[in-house]
Formats: C-alpha cells, structure tokens, sequence
C-alpha cells in the first residue's frame, strides 16, 4: 500500500508523521501548483467547490508518482464535502485510475473509534508503535500551529521582505524530517524567537484583521491567493480563526464547539453544514476582542458561507465593525482582489483616524 491524501497547509507533515510512525508508505503530493489547479478544473464538475477540484488535482499529481490507496476525511450535515470522497472516487475511476480510497469520518467526540478505523490500515501495529506516532504527529501539529500564528504577525513588521517567510519555511522542513517529539518542541519555540528577532517595533498601533470563513481557505493559503500574507505585506497583523488544532481538538472535545455555538446562537441558532456556525460564532468572539475588521474567505458556491455572509452583513452594524467577505474560483483574478483588500485597510485606516463608527 503507497498511501496518500489531499493537501491542506500543514496537514500532510503532520499525516506524513502519523502514517509513517504507524509503518505506512507515504506519497506526499507536489505542492499545489497551477498545474494542480488545472488538473482539477479539467476533470472535477463545473460547479464543483474549489477545494474539491484542488483535491483531485492533488490525487492526479500523487497517483503520477506511485500512490495507489487514497485517504479522505468524510462529512457531516448538510454541505457536499461529505461526498467530495465518492466524486473524486468516481472521477479517477473515468479517468483509468484504479486507487483504493478510504474514506474515515470525522472523530466527533469518538476519537478512540477514529484512531481504530485508521489502524485497521495498517497490519500488525503495537499499542506502543500507535503511541509513539500520535505523539509526534501531535507534536508537529501543535508548534506548527503556534509557529504558523507567530508568522501572521511578525511577517507584518519584517526587517526586509521574505526575512520572517524564510525563516517559518525552513524551520517548518526541519520540524517535518524530525521524528523526535522533544526536538520538535525545542525547533518550534526556537524558530518562534528567532522569527521575532527578524522584526522592526511598528511606528503606529498596526491595524489587526481576524479572518473567519471555510476551513480549507483557511488552512490552505493556495485557493485564497495567500491572503494572509498579503495582509502581512500591508503591515496588517492577522489571525485566522481556524487551525488544524482547533479543527482536531473541537472533534476530540465537542464542547469546545458547543461554545463556538454559544456565541452564534444570537445570529445562527442551527448548524447549516460546513463552517457557517463557526464564521458567525467567531465573528463575533473576534469582534469582542477589538479587531479593527474582519474579513471572510470561501468557495464560490459554497451555501454555508453564503448564508454566513448574509448574517454577517447584520453583524457588521450590530458589532460596529466592518466585515468584507471574498469568495473564490478558479476564474478568481488576483489583480482585482488586491484592489479590494488594499481598499478594505484603507478603510480601516481612516476609521481609525477619524475615530467613527461610519464611513
């Protein structure tokens, strides 16, 4: 078996580290590239989501070097991820591709029965080869995740363009060769410092933007043309809403989402599919927290977010906070979206000068 799975920010280091623990062979897929894209555009449904057609773009590209099982998280509720496994199952089959593809749902609370289903790939594991690859795959996910948060702000005050990026990324291939959990450890909150010696005091109070939205435009900076980092570039410091942690961690612990919920209640009392709770939930958990706006990114199509989009026009009165929302296709021009981003801190700016609620 040459396993592999869907690209999406730091997952496939942390995949990687779980499934060779567990005795696996792993294709990790090239990273996402144009020809990705094009890929999965070619043969992936018009209307499909964007990450949909990246996905199968990404399974082409791996298969090409050798992958024959595919592994795929499936879905819950109301929002087609939970078939994206059975099209793209469908797609590779037209196109003469043969892979086994397995499709694992989401923990929800039954983390035990979810690390059993993983198993069962893999023939002859000991309780301490299990322990010892959770281990450092949660290792990796969780200094990824605190280095991936300091390079959203730092990168806004860099000392010269490309310091702090270059610094996360090669720290970021060390952490994935590293199969000891306390050096992973050491490497994270080395390259946290050493990130933050890269830095310049800001002149001013930077402008603080949190970004809600789908997951995989969150985690994944490919579909959203990296609007983290050019926010960064504009000298905005930005926080995402999602992390890997926090996608894991609210499976593990349910609770944790049933406060996420708590805070939609006011504007969304249902889950509708997809993120839409957790946009509207975060929404207003970062508005709280005295974020100069808030921007929402998701796939064109996507019915979730469309809703949320709606709710949060409401927000931005209620919360007095402006909230810009930014879907995306394969036909997304980047040219046009700068502009509007440009625009939206503009905007932010001269409220914060002017010191009004309206503009």
């Amino acid at each position: 078996m040459r396993l592999t799975y869907p690209h999406m920010g730091n997952l496939g280091i942390i995949l990687k580290a779980l499934f060779e623990g567990l005795g696996g062979d792993v294709i990790v897929p090239p990273p996402i590239t144009e020809r990705t894209l094009s890929l999965g555009v070619q043969y992936s449904p018009e209307f499909a989501c964007l990450p949909l057609k990246i996905n199968v773009g990404n399974f082409i590209e791996a298969l090409e070097m050798g992958a024959d099982t595919i592994l795929m998280l499936g879905g819950v509720g109301p929002c087609r991820f939970g078939y994206y496994g059975q099209v793209q199952r469908e797609i590779l089959k037209d196109l003469g591709y043969n892979p086994k593809m397995v499709i694992v749902e989401p923990p929800q609370g039954r983390f035990k029965d979810f690390l059993r289903d993983l198993a069962s790939l893999f023939p002859g594991l000991t309780v301490g080869k299990v322990v010892d690859a959770v281990k450092l795959a949660w290792e990796k996910m969780a200094y990824l995740d605190q280095m991936e948060r300091a390079l959203l702000v730092f990168r806004a005050h860099e000392a010269y363009r490309g310091a702090v990026t270059n610094k996360y990324n090669e720290y970021r291939d060390y952490i994935d060769e590293s199969k000891d959990p306390k050096e992973v450890k050491a490497l994270g909150l080395k390259v946290i410092e050493e990130m933050r010696s890269l830095t310049v005091p800001p002149v001013e109070e930077p402008l603080r933007i949190a970004v809600v939205g789908e997951i995989y435009f969150l985690i994944e900076p490919f579909p959203s043309q990296d609007i983290f980092k050019e926010l960064n570039e504009l000298g905005v410091e930005v926080d995402k809403t999602e992390y890997i942690s926090d996608y894991v961690l609210s499976n593990i612990f349910p609770w944790k989402l049933n406060r996420i919920k708590k805070e939609a209640r006011p504007y969304l009392n249902r889950v509708i599919g997809g993120h839409a709770v957790n946009t509207i939930g975060n929404t207003r958990e970062f508005a709280d927290k005295g974020y100069d706006g808030i921007i929402q990114i998701f796939p064109f199509t996507c019915t979730p977010e469309i809703v949320a989009q709606g709710i949060l026009s409401r927000m931005s009165k209620d919360l007095d906070i402006p909230i810009m929302s930014l879907s995306y296709d394969e036909n997304t021009g980047q040219v046009g979206y700068q502009t509007r981003i440009e625009a939206f801190v503009d905007l932010l700016l001269r409220r914060r000068e002017m010191g009004s609620a309206h503009i």
